[in-house]
C-alpha cells in the first residue's frame, strides 16, 4: 500500500474521525436536574437513583433494579452472591467479564464463540458452576439455549449486557428487551454505551434475594447498621450519574433506531466488497449496534486487518480491534488457559476490525468511512 493519503493531499478526516462520542443532546433538563442535586446536598443514594432504578425495572420489564458503580462491580457482586468455584465464559469478550471471576477468585473455564453471531456456543462444554453469557456488540446470546444448559447442568446462569440496552430477543413468539433473562443481567452506562450515565452499572433480575444481596454489597455489606455481612464493596452510582442515565433512558429507543439505521448503511456499503464479513443478528432479534465489526480476510480483501487499521489511522478514521486477543491469550489468564483450543475465537480474533459507530454519527461520515475501505481494497496492488 502507498504511504500517501488515499484520495488526495489531506486525510478524509483532517479533524478526526472518533471510534466513539457519548450523546448528551438533552444537556438543558439535565442542567437543571443538576442543579436540583447540588443544591440537595444529597450525592449518592438518593431519589435520582432510586428513580432510575424504578424506571429502568418498568422499561426492561424485570421485578428489580439495582444501580451500581460500573457493569465490572455489578458482576463482582452478582458471581459473589451466587458462589461457586468456577465460571464458563467467553473467551471473546472484554477483560472486565473475566475480571468478576477472578476477584471472586472463581476458575475461569473459557469457552468458544458461536461463528457467526460471535456470542457464547451453548453446544459446548458449559461445567462451571456459574456460566456467563456476553451479548457481544448489543448482539443477543441465545438465551433460551442457555438457559436449557444450565438448567441441565445445575449451573447458575448470569448474562454479562454491558453492550445490551435497547436489544431484542424473541423467546416463543414473544419479543423482549434484554434485562429479565438468566438469574441477572449486568449493563454497564459508560461514555461509549448506547445507555449512558457517563459511569455506573444495573443489574436486573426477578430474584428478590439476589437483588437485596447486591444492594446490601455495593454499600461495603453493611444493610444500615454497620454491622457488615460480608466483604462488600464501596460501588454505590452517584445521583449526578443517575441524572445523566436517567435522561439517556428516556431517548433509548430512537438512539438504537438511529445505530441500526447506521449499521445498515454499512452493511449495504460494504456488503458486496471481497473478504469483509459482518457479525449475524439472530431472527427475531435485534442489535443495539454499542458496536459496529467487520471481519477481514486479508488473502480476499487483499491487505490485512492490521494494515487496513494502519491505513484508516494515517485518514484520520479512529478503529479498535474488539477483541484481540481474546481473553485466553492475556497475560493475567495464562494460567488457565494452557490447554484451551477456541478455534472458532483464534480464527475470529485475528480478522475483527471494529469502525466508528455512535448515536448521533453522520450518515455521511459512514459512508467516508466505506469509501476508505474501498479504496483501500482498490489500490492494495499499488
Amino acid at each position: 500500500m502507498s504511504e500517501s493519503y488515499l484520495s488526495g493531499s489531506q486525510p478524509l478526516f483532517p479533524e478526526g474521525l472518533a471510534f466513539a462520542r457519548p450523546t448528551i443532546e438533552e444537556a438543558p433538563s439535565m442542567l437543571q436536574d443538576l442543579a436540583d442535586v447540588f443544591a440537595s446536598g444529597i450525592l449518592t443514594d438518593g431519589p435520582f437513583v432510586r428513580r432510575l432504578e424504578s424506571a429502568v425495572a418498568d422499561r426492561f420489564g424485570v421485578e428489580h433494579c439495582v444501580a451500581v458503580s460500573s457493569c465490572t462491580t455489578g458482576l463482582m457482586l452478582v458471581l459473589r452472591a451466587l458462589g461457586g468455584s468456577s465460571v464458563s465464559l467467553p473467551s471473546f469478550t472484554f477483560s472486565a467479564t473475566g475480571h468478576a471471576a477472578l476477584w471472586n477468585e472463581m476458575e475461569p473455564r473459557f469457552a468458544d464463540c458461536d461463528r457467526e453471531t460471535w456470542c457464547l456456543e451453548p453446544a459446548q462444554d458449559l461445567s462451571g458452576d456459574v456460566i456467563v453469557g456476553v451479548h457481544i456488540s448489543g448482539v443477543p446470546c441465545p438465551v433460551s439455549d442457555l438457559e436449557k444448559v444450565a438448567a441441565s447442568t445445575g449451573a447458575d446462569l448470569v448474562f454479562d449486557a454491558a453492550h445490551g440496552a435497547g436489544s431484542l430477543v424473541t423467546v416463543d413468539g414473544d419479543t423482549r428487551l434484554l434485562g429479565g433473562f438468566g438469574l441477572a443481567e449486568v449493563f454497564s452506562l459508560t461514555p461509549t454505551k448506547v445507555l449512558s450515565g457517563a459511569e455506573g452499572g444495573l443489574v436486573t433480575t426477578n430474584d428478590g434475594n439476589l437483588a437485596e444481596e447486591v444492594r446490601v454489597g455495593r454499600n461495603y455489606g453493611n444493610p444500615g447498621d454497620y454491622d457488615t455481612r460480608f466483604a462488600g464493596l464501596n460501588a454505590r452510582l452517584s445521583e449526578p450519574h443517575a441524572v445523566v442515565a436517567l435522561h439517556s433512558l428516556a431517548r433509548l429507543e430512537e438512539r438504537v433506531d438511529a445505530r441500526n439505521m447506521l449499521a445498515e448503511r454499512y452493511r449495504q456499503n460494504l456488503g458486496d466488497l471481497p473478504g469483509i464479513g459482518f457479525q449475524a443478528v439472530p431472527d427475531g432479534a435485534r442489535s443495539s449496534y454499542k458496536d459496529f465489526t467487520i471481519t477481514v480476510d486479508a488473502e480476499r480483501f487483499g491487505v490485512t486487518r492490521d494494515q487496513m487499521a494502519e491505513v484508516l489511522a494515517r485518514e484520520g478514521i479512529d478503529t479498535r480491534r474488539y477483541y484481540d486477543p481474546p481473553l485466553h491469550r492475556q497475560t493475567a489468564y495464562r494460567s488457565w488457559a494452557e490447554e484451551v483450543q477456541l478455534p472458532v475465537t483464534e480464527r475470529l480474533a485475528g480478522r475483527v476490525l471494529t469502525l466508528p459507530m455512535w448515536s448521533h454519527l453522520e450518515a455521511r461520515a459512514v459512508d467516508q468511512v466505506s469509501s476508505a475501505l474501498r479504496l483501500i481494497h482498490e489500490q492494495r496492488a499499488s
